[in-house]
Order: structure tokens, then sequence, then C-alpha cells
């Protein structure tokens, strides 16, 4: 992720981000409240040095439920302390909350709701990060920036695996040489490959300067939704609405279905789509739905400090979108918990 190109100009501090696992706190916000009633149990989970996975079998487990009746909204770092919300269908059932605890997480919360958790079903996550050992002070006209303008919405390293191993697996997977069964395996790889992609057409924009600027043919994303509208020539009210932040410029998710940009969007898009061309045909054959995701997000609430040397850091974002996103604009920065899992698979 450090070759892809950082929107702002300036001068970088270097930092060490995860020392410590409670460096990197995240928590949910959900976007409904929950009704106090109905067939499924909500629980607010606090946990430490776990990834959602786990968490997900310890409650089949201890329940005696299959991962079909437990439902999440977005899955979490397992280097950090990650508060989040997870669904699980009891009907009729009470059940004792200190039976699920167990070291590595403990239920803060719980309450019924008449439906199962989905997926994205969050109206933000919260953050608040130390980065540590950091070089220099941060230089505050890229913080303004980044608090009005917003940074590049690039999927994080952790989508990719170990020394991107998830995309190696990819390009096998895609050029038919081999095969995952496993569901959620599969699915992260495949996954990965779309991301890689989007991150590439993103970068392109970046390198033209105008990754949050509309162009001839752009799909502009209403803020907050997955809702979008074509923009075949931009119009004053067009640019008006990214510049504020209602809209966004988006890109490509590959897919079965073709991209709805036109003209010079479009062409930025088969820059990258003729570099890989294997991949794009692999991803159509498997038949999934195309998609789009802004290029851009806005960190809600942005606060740094800087404390002798480490730098506190305090900020909200969308669902979907990654918090090291927003530091590697301002810090070059080294994942101690990264280092350590790659030393560990040499």
């Amino acid at each position: 992720m450090n070759c892809l190109p950082r929107a702002y100009k300036g001068r970088l501090i270097t930092a060490d981000l995860r020392t410590i696992s409670s460096d990197f706190r995240v928590t949910e916000v959900l976007s409904f409240p929950l009704s106090g009633s109905g067939e499924h149990l909500f629980i607010y989970v606090e946990k430490q040095d776990c990834n959602t996975d786990w968490v997900i079998r310890q409650l089949c487990k201890t329940l005696n439920l299959t991962t079909k009746h437990i439902g999440y909204a977005g899955k979490k770092d397992r280097h950090s302390i990650s508060r989040q919300w997870f669904s699980l269908h009891l009907p009729g059932k009470d059940i004792d909350i200190n039976d699920i605890n167990c070291d590595a997480f403990k239920v803060i919360e719980s309450a019924r709701h008449n439906k199962k958790l989905r997926v994205g079903s969050l109206a933000e996550n919260q953050f608040k990060i130390i980065l540590r050992n950091v070089s220099a002070p941060f230089d505050p006209n890229i913080i303004e920036q980044i608090k009005y303008n917003g940074v590049p919405n690039y999927f994080g390293m952790q989508r990719f695996g170990i020394n991107g191993a998830n995309l190696d697996k990819a390009e096998l997977l895609l050029k038919g040489e081999i095969k995952i069964k496993n569901r959620n395996k599969r699915g992260i790889t495949i996954s990965s490959a779309r991301s890689f992609l989007f991150n590439l057409m993103l970068a392109e924009r970046i390198k033209q300067q105008n990754w949050n600027v509309p162009i001839g043919g752009d799909c502009l994303m209403l803020d907050g939704s997955r809702s979008f509208f074509h923009c075949q020539q931009p119009q004053h009210n067009d640019i008006e609405r990214v510049s504020s932040g209602d809209a966004h410029v988006s890109g490509f998710l590959v897919g079965k279905q073709d991209s709805e940009t036109t003209g010079g969007a479009n062409d930025v898009e088969q820059v990258v789509s003729n570099a890989y061309e294997s991949w794009i045909s692999g991803l159509k054959k498997l038949n999934l739905d195309s998609a789009r995701r802004a290029f851009r997000v806005i960190p809600r609430q942005l606060e740094v400090k800087l404390v002798d040397d480490k730098i506190l850091l305090e900020f909200s974002l969308s669902k979907g979108c990654y918090a090291t996103s927003v530091i590697r604009e301002f810090a070059d920065i080294t994942d101690k918990q990264l280092v350590v899992a790659e030393e560990k698979k040499s």
C-alpha cells in the first residue's frame, strides 16, 4: 500500500502503528435502534487479540448454534480492542450472558431485536489510535486538508493478507489453476482481487489529480449511501456537491455487469482493466454483481494531538473504510503487528 500515491504533498513523519493491541481501538455504531423484543438477541462485545470469525466460532460452541444463526455488521482486526455487535437467533430462549464471556471477549450490552444483523448495517466506526515513536511533529496543513477534503478511500493492506498472500491465491483462482472450497476463504480471496483493482483505479485518478473532482462520464455516489448517478458532463451543481462532501466520485468493483462510467472516467478504468485482463475475465465468470465504492472518505470529528513522541488520533469513518487510509496521508507507518506476522511466516 505504501507504493500507492498519496493525495497531498507535504512532509511525512514516520511512526509505529499497533505496537500493542490497545493502541488501536474501534467501536461500531449501529445504523438502527434495537426494538427490545424479537427472536434475535443482540450482544455488544468487546474483544481483544482475536478476530471476528474466531468470536463467531466460540459463540457457536458455547450456545450450540451454527454460523447461519449468528449475524454481524463488519469484521474487526484481530490486533485491536474492538467493540462490535453480533445477533444470535435464540427464539424463546434466555441465556446467562456470563456463560458467553471468556478471556478474549466480554459482553458489555445486550438487547432483543426482530431481525438478524446484516453485514454493513452500521452508521459508522469510531477510532481511537496511538502512533508511537513519532519522528517529528505532524504537518498541520495536511491535517487541515484531510479534515475538509477527505482522503483516498483505499482498501487497507490487511485486505490482501500477509505479504499479499490473498492476491497470489486470487491470481491462481481467477486463472482456474486452483479451487477454494471453503466459502469464507473463497470470499476473502475474491474480495482481495476486486479491492486491488479498485485501489489501482483510484491511484490512476490521484495521479491525474481528479480523484475528488468529477470528470466526464463519472458516477457520483451520494455520501453515506450506495446510490449513485451518472454525470455525462459535470455541471456546476455536480462540482459543488462533490466539493461540499454531499457526493463523491466513485470507482468500479468488478463483477458480471459492465461499469456504468463513460468517456474520460471509463478511459481511466480501462487503463487498469487492460493491464489485468485475465483478472477481469475471471471475476466476470464468477457471476458476482458489480458494485461501486466512493473514491473518497471524509473523516468526522478528526482530532490529532502530539504528546511527547506519540500521536493521539480520534475520528469516525463510514462503514467499510480503513483508518490506515487516513493515517498514511501524513505518516509513513510501520504496522508492528504485520511485521511480527511476516516474521513468523518467514
